[in-house]
């Protein structure tokens, strides 16, 4: 196994963005039907907002994978709905109960106020840019923190 760190997703999003589309989307079907529970999370959670949003919020989700996938050495295995219903109550909970609000919360992220694996790849996401919509970015946020809890890897090596 090897850790997760900035420098392995930095090694897997280099290496996604040179896939072809062809490669992309068959691997991102494949992802999709070996985690269908992720797929129907981020679809409902993001069905909101606009087909590129949505899009993106895919790609997040399967960046987070592909960095388990490189960092296990073989595919995550199922992660189950009960799992994901659990750690979204909970967040949902504490972004409510974040007295910095999520505008507040979230401008933090780039300056790793909130070392996690979900705060890098959100910044190696947005490029450190705060210049977009607060509602889009927080429920990325979301989408993201929900799933690194259920899959308990919120710690990231630095």
């Amino acid at each position: 196994m090897r850790p997760i760190g900035p420098a392995l997703v930095d090694e897997v999003w280099r290496d996604i963005s040179r896939y072809p589309p062809e490669r992309v989307q068959a691997e991102a079907r494949g992802f999709l039907e070996q985690q269908p529970h992720v797929a129907t999370f981020a679809a409902v959670l993001m069905k909101q907002f606009e087909e590129p949003v949505q899009q993106a919020a895919f790609g997040l989700c399967f960046l987070l994978f592909k960095v388990l996938e490189q960092s296990l050495g073989r595919p995550f295995p199922l992660l189950a709905e009960e799992r994901i219903q659990q750690a979204y109550e909970a967040n949902v909970g504490w972004l409510s109960g974040t007295e910095a609000g999520a505008e507040s919360l979230l401008d933090t992220l780039p300056a790793g106020a909130h070392a996690s694996l979900l705060s890098y790849i959100m910044s190696v996401f947005y490029g450190g840019d705060g210049g977009h919509d607060t509602q889009v970015k927080t429920n990325l946020f979301l989408l993201l923190k929900t799933l690194t809890e259920a899959l308990d890897i919120g710690a990231v090596d630095g």
